[in-house]
């Protein structure tokens, strides 16, 4: 009688050689550096969304545009802490996967490697949407623009 293993998260015969180890435990480091740069950007465009208004409102009073201060500093507020949590989301994944593959091989844990290895899948399931998410807006952009966008003359 056959055990579902798949089902309890056991490996039957799949083993990692010192060499994969090796790769995985690299790979790790540069994750959490990654993170790490990735969270220090992120904070700082978070930072940039609540100065962008005063800095709106300078180039407003130096060139003097036709368009709402208000709703221009609002808008690239908004820009910039979507931009900042877009950030903040698949660092968190990295680093997480970096922490969790050193504790996994340092103490042994499958359980920590097994975690390693769903944010990594976590990480990459996020950018996967995000880049259909851009494709999608791209083509929405271009059908608008190839239609004529709506505009009447």
């Amino acid at each position: 009688m056959e055990e579902n293993t798949e089902a309890t998260g056991e490996a039957s015969e799949m083993l990692i050689t010192f060499e994969a180890e090796a790769y995985m435990r690299e790979a790790g480091k540069w994750a959490n550096f990654l993170g790490s740069a990735g969270f220090v950007f992120s904070v700082l465009t978070i930072v940039s969304a609540f100065s962008v208004g005063s800095v709106v409102g300078k180039l407003q009073q130096t060139y003097g545009t036709g368009l709402d201060p208000k709703a221009l500093s609002s808008g690239l507020s908004f820009m910039y802490f979507l931009f900042g949590v877009l950030i903040f989301i698949p660092s968190l994944y990295l680093y997480q996967f970096g922490g969790a593959i050193k504790k996994g091989f340092e103490y042994g844990d499958q359980i920590n490697l097994n975690l390693a290895f769903q944010k990594l899948k976590s990480y990459f399931r996020f950018f996967g949407i995000l880049v259909i998410s851009f494709i999608v807006f791209y083509l929405m952009v271009l059908i608008g623009t190839l239609t004529g966008g709506g505009v009447k003359m």
